[in-house]
């Protein structure tokens, strides 16, 4: 009996033994399962958190920036605020983001743009009024940008408004305080643009703070319907007036609190303890299982925040997040660092023509290139689209980011193959050096952007270190663009005539319209200098139609004067390709001049049809079926060349000049002009030849039958006094 009870003795010391194992391991268990589920709920807000912050953070900093662009252009106008309006009207346009720029001379809003719907606000004092007292009185004392906010506007809606001070002569014993620069941001529309409302709906909850100026209390900007929950991820948005922070957290009605979750694995534990004492190993493992799980789950996500899934390359939120890091090793180890930035150049062609399959097979062939050359302690990033950067890590001079930016030139200039077809790509790079350039990432790339941007106008295909110069460079553009503005007020544009002859007759029977601007200041400026900014601004629609409505005058005025008939033909930008009233416009100005159809022509490049090929074939069938004449201009410079052809009702192709210079030394050029000519006619389409320049090259396009033919040998673009005279045809041999 004694041997049976003690047995029983043991089997309950076991059990209790178990039970108390079992308990404590599953207590540990539901703890540890616990914190995990934290620090996973911590890390998918922080990703959401960060992306969301960098999208505020770009936005309010652009909106920032303008305040004091505007300061900066007040300082330079010496207080003159005539340019307002149209200076503003630009800079709302290239920064976006912004709902109004004001200007308020000695501290009262007297200058408004949009002044639609502000008009509330005119007439504000800033400095004396009690609510923003403080903070524009701290403003001046330290001559720094201050933001108020959320503030309920006179003219309506809330917003937050960045005020510049602005000192004129500064820094001379003329100093004086002028007034403020501000720019209003809606809360609204800043919300809109990112995917806090939408996340809102989605039981997140969300809450955008800063710090008071003055007094360094922290002020919510916005903040979501449902206070945050206990677990929740904060980002600073790291802005040109301090540091706002963007917190998120996640916590449904139906969700039960983490707290309450952990009760519910305890009771489950001590039921599983007193039920299945005897799995002591399973339990035991449990917990290990589960932190393995967590572990790997949090590297996979880690791995997938942090890395381009086309390419494989760490894209732009691991530069983010490491940049701080890298920089600071740099220092303590006396290493120069240099960013370089750069994009495919005309990589949307490739997408719009050929598709996003090969595109995306381009970007994946780029970054193993990049990969292949970078060095131990360089960084590769894909930061969207065709976008790149590399990070050097480890150079002693400009002239290593020099070296390795050649290095990027000719690896993407080698044709990537894809189906057995050749693409020949090409890139240009901007390159910053730091810290000489910046030592944030935004300031870095802003540089590194500029001087990207230097590089495509230099003709693309290249570098371009940044300088302060570029900078300058920015204002001067907007001043260009302002001029293009005036310019098309004041009538400073005028029309000049290229004659087009028959090859076989000697006539002259056409010219094509080109325009000059003659400039009140700089004289006589060509069309490369102006287009791509009127082509940036969206002006050259404007142009266009002032140069179709000038020659269609021109040719009522030959007319009238009784001179010969002649067709004029017109170059038709992209944009007016796509203006569904262009066939309607050109019916009634033929009709307001009375002239015959038939004596206009319209040229088209191949790249603008293929922006949208349905649309433009739709609208030269229109304009060929009223008469017009319908020219493709550059032929042979594009992408689909002979393939489009067929498909386009097409009078005239003009061959491009870069075919025609070299003709009678490459016999490339002259067999593929030679097939040109012929394939056209096979399709009834006439042939005018551009760039001909001397007496052979006319007789090697007259032996290819090549109908007609533009050049310096027979004019240069001449005024219309001058292409009046109607000077006979000579050569110079017999």
């Amino acid at each position: 009996m004694k041997n049976i009870e003690l047995k029983s003795y043991y089997a309950f010391i076991v059990s209790v033994v178990s039970f108390v194992i079992i308990l404590s391991l599953g207590v540990s268990w539901a703890q540890s399962n616990h914190q995990a589920m934290v620090r996973q709920q911590e890390f998918l807000l922080s990703s959401i958190s960060r992306t969301q912050a960098s999208i505020l953070e770009r936005r309010l900093s652009a909106a920032f920036t303008s305040a004091q662009i505007l300061a900066y252009e007040v300082e330079q106008k010496q207080g003159e605020t005539g340019w307002f309006d149209i200076y503003a009207e630009k800079l709302i346009e290239s920064i976006g983001g912004i709902e109004s720029l004001q200007l308020a001379p000695n501290g009262i809003i007297s200058n408004i743009y949009p002044l639609e719907g502000n008009e509330a606000a005119q007439g504000l004092d800033i400095i004396t009024g009690p609510a923003f007292k403080k903070e524009a009185s701290l403003s001046i004392k330290n001559r720094s940008m201050f933001i108020i906010g959320p503030v309920a506007l006179v003219q309506g809606g809330v917003a937050v408004v960045s005020r510049t001070p602005v000192f004129l002569n500064r820094d001379t014993d003329q100093e004086r305080f002028w007034g403020f620069a501000s720019a209003v941001v809606y809360l609204d529309n800043l919300l809109n643009a990112t995917q806090l409302r939408q996340l809102e709906n989605e039981d997140y909850q969300f809450k955008l703070t800063r710090k008071h100026a003055a007094t360094r209390e922290e002020i919510t900007l916005s903040s979501s319907s449902r206070p945050l929950a206990k677990v929740s991820a904060s980002t600073s948005l790291m802005l040109p007036v301090g540091t706002w922070t963007l917190s998120i957290s996640q916590q449904s009605n139906t969700d039960l609190p983490l707290g309450q979750l952990r009760g519910m694995g305890i009771l489950l534990s001590v039921l599983i303890a007193l039920l299945l004492s005897i799995s002591l190993y399973a339990i035991l493992i449990q917990p290990l299982k589960l932190r393995t799980q967590v572990k790997n789950k949090t590297a996979e996500l880690q791995e997938l925040a942090y890395k381009d899934p086309l390419t494989g390359l760490k894209n732009r939120r691991f530069l983010q997040d490491s940049l701080a890091g890298i920089l600071d090793n740099n220092k303590k180890r006396k290493r120069m660092s240099a960013f370089i930035y750069f994009d495919l150049d005309n990589f949307k062609r490739i997408n719009d023509t050929i598709g996003h399959d090969v595109g995306d097979q381009i970007l994946i062939i780029v970054g193993k290139r990049l990969n292949a050359i970078k060095g131990p302690l360089d960084l590769v990033v894909r930061l969207g689209g065709d976008e790149f950067g590399i990070l050097l890590g480890d150079i002693t001079n400009p002239e290593q980011a020099s070296d390795h930016a050649i290095k990027i030139l000719n690896s993407v200039r080698e044709p990537a193959c894809l189906d057995q077809k050749k693409y020949s790509l090409s890139t240009s790079l901007g390159i910053a050096m730091i810290p000489e350039h910046g030592s944030d990432l935004v300031t870095i790339m802003q540089n590194a952007d500029m001087a990207l941007y230097q590089a495509k106008l230099s003709g693309k295909n290249q570098y371009a270190f940044y300088t302060e110069a570029m900078k300058i460079d920015t204002h001067a553009l907007i001043e260009a663009e302002n001029d293009l503005v005036l310019a098309l007020e004041r009538n400073e544009f005028e029309v000049y005539f290229q004659p087009q002859f028959n090859l076989h007759t000697d006539e002259i029977f056409a010219a094509e319209a080109l325009v000059r601007w003659n400039h009140p200041e700089k004289g006589l400026v060509f069309p490369n200098d102006f287009i791509p900014i009127a082509e940036s601004t969206g002006k050259i629609v404007d142009l266009g139609y002032w140069v179709l409505e000038n020659s269609i005058a021109y040719l009522a005025q030959r007319k009238k004067e009784k001179r010969p008939d002649i067709t004029l033909h017109i170059n038709l930008a992209a944009a007016q390709l796509a203006d569904p009233h262009f066939v309607s416009l050109v019916e009634n100005l033929l009709e307001k001049y009375q002239v015959p159809a038939h004596l206009v022509g319209f040229e088209v490049t191949e790249t603008s049809i293929l922006k949208d090929v349905v649309l433009a074939k739709k609208m030269l069938q229109c304009l060929q079926d009223m008469g017009v004449c319908i020219s493709i201009d550059d032929f042979g410079t594009g992408y689909s060349s002979l393939s489009q052809l067929k498909n386009l009702p097409v009078n005239m192709l003009k061959i491009d000049r870069s075919f025609v210079t070299d003709l009678e030394h490459n016999p490339d050029d002259s067999k593929i002009v030679e097939a040109i000519i012929a394939m056209a006619h096979k399709l009834n389409v006439k042939v005018l030849a551009e760039g001909i320049e001397t007496r052979a090259q006319w007789r090697t396009l007259e032996a290819f039958q090549c109908d007609f033919g533009q050049g310096y040998y027979v004019s240069k673009p001449i005024p219309a006094k001058e292409f009046n005279l109607g000077k006979p045809l000579i050569h110079s041999d017999p």
